[in-house]
């Protein structure tokens, strides 16, 4: 097939909106909770979600490897293989969410041990963690659900699907929290009603939506002792990036809370800024996810070049714009959040770091969707453990000596080098469509 930018954007734009509407989710929690005018309570949401966060990103591989794995069985044309991109997840997604509500407790005995918030800070986190672990089935199933829909080039639904829970999070926030006064358990109920209500809309849509009967096929969620290998070797490269992103993100917030609540609450502004930025790039990363996958079951290298080809020329477009919106509207973005103005102050003091994400990040954020979509995990393993390393040595070397000013450095240098070392093994992507080959 010759791609377009009119095929690339017909996939990409319902990818982008449903995207970023994810971490406008933190963000309204955020901006609602920073109504009241509480730090503590900022920092609380902060806190809490990082816990959260840290489970479902962990896990956040369900959502990207059935992506792909979808996405390779529809260029294959083989009902029995989408089936199973789809059953197989489920199943482990399920029970893994089940064992997290089992664990709670030991959750977050580790998760307070290891940020170590301020008690106040601490008090309200544990009050949005208690409600907001009942949703982790929810949130993994949901993984796998989209994932699917994804790869099957399913973008209205998946658009549908994400924007329904989202809107209807935020909806709930509004009234909870500004309404009944019901505080950082308001924004956590919220939350929960909505993860609840986009898994049932997920399986509505897949049901209605797939080329064959997904029941002809049930029986391949049965897995054996091999197939459960297969699929734990094929995860386990993500499930080791993930590890390493989450390092990162626990330690920027470690470090901003020692750092004390003013500064936490002001990086957690910094931070909801920074995901919406990077889930517009996911947008981008989602669709060529999508046409590398089907570029690798077809074997179509002319194919995976023009996939390149147009997340380059797409990446390059929305740094530009980005940037250029993050300079315009400097002001009217902290303002958002809070009126604060000690928070606010800092914020301002921090921004220059925000003009430099779009180009520090862009790339690193887009690329990966390629590597993903057609399995090649390794690199993203590796190169993600690369940069982890940069970003420990800068925050050791320039936090002593520039503060908060030297946290946001190191947290630059780590999303440049996602590109830079991921770059160099994009061969072994190119590989995959010339022949049949290993898993790396």
């Amino acid at each position: 097939m010759n791609l377009t930018h009119k095929d690339y954007f017909t996939i990409a734009f319902p990818f982008i909106v449903s995207t970023v509407t994810q971490p406008l989710l933190g963000a309204v929690d955020t901006a609602v909770i920073g109504k009241l005018g509480v730090a503590e309570l900022i920092g609380g949401v902060a806190i809490g979600a990082v816990v959260m966060n840290t489970l479902y990103w962990l896990f956040g591989f369900f959502r990207v490897s059935t992506t792909g794995q979808s996405a390779i069985a529809l260029g294959k044309n083989s009902a029995k293989d989408q089936a199973s991109s789809l059953f197989r997840p489920f199943v482990l997604a399920l029970a893994l969410g089940v064992i997290f509500i089992a664990l709670q407790s030991v959750i977050w005995q580790g998760a307070e041990w290891v940020i170590a918030p301020e008690k106040a800070v601490g008090q309200n986190a544990k009050i949005y963690f208690d409600i907001m672990i009942f949703g982790a089935p929810f949130v993994l199933l949901n993984y796998v659900l989209i994932g699917w829909l994804m790869g099957q080039a399913k973008a209205k639904e998946t658009l549908f699907t994400q924007v329904f829970g989202n809107l209807l999070n935020i909806v709930l926030d509004l009234l909870f929290v500004l309404y009944f006064d019901m505080g950082i358990a308001g924004v956590a109920v919220a939350t929960l009603i909505a993860q609840i209500s986009t898994f049932v809309i997920g399986v509505v849509l897949v049901l209605k939506t797939s080329r064959f009967s997904l029941f002809d096929h049930i029986q391949t969620a049965k897995m054996t002792r091999n197939d459960l290998k297969t699929i734990a070797s094929s995860n386990i490269d993500l499930l080791l990036r993930t590890v390493c992103l989450l390092v990162f993100f626990n330690m920027m917030a470690r470090i901003g809370s020692e750092l004390g609540a003013d500064v936490l609450a002001a990086n957690a502004i910094l931070m909801q800024v920074t995901f919406i930025v990077s889930y517009l790039f996911d947008g981008v990363a989602n669709a060529s996810s999508v046409f590398a996958g089907k570029a690798v079951g077809q074997k179509s290298d002319t194919l995976l070049k023009q996939v390149i080809k147009l997340n380059t020329q797409w990446t390059l477009g929305f740094v530009a714009v980005l940037t250029l919106l993050l300079a315009l509207f400097k002001h009217q973005l902290v303002t958002l959040f809070t009126t604060l103005p000690n928070l606010v102050a800092l914020y301002l003091e921090m921004s220059p770091w925000l003009l430099a994400f779009p180009l520090a990040a862009g790339f690193g954020l887009t690329f990966y969707g390629i590597f993903t979509g057609t399995g090649t995990t390794r690199p993203v393993r590796n190169s993600t453990f690369l940069t982890l390393m940069v970003f420990l040595a800068a925050q050791f070397i320039a936090v002593p000596h520039w503060g908060n000013g030297g946290l946001w450095l190191a947290f630059t240098l780590f999303y440049i080098g996602r590109f830079l070392f991921l770059f160099p093994y994009l061969g072994q992507v190119k590989q995959k469509c010339l022949a049949d080959t290993s898993s790396e």
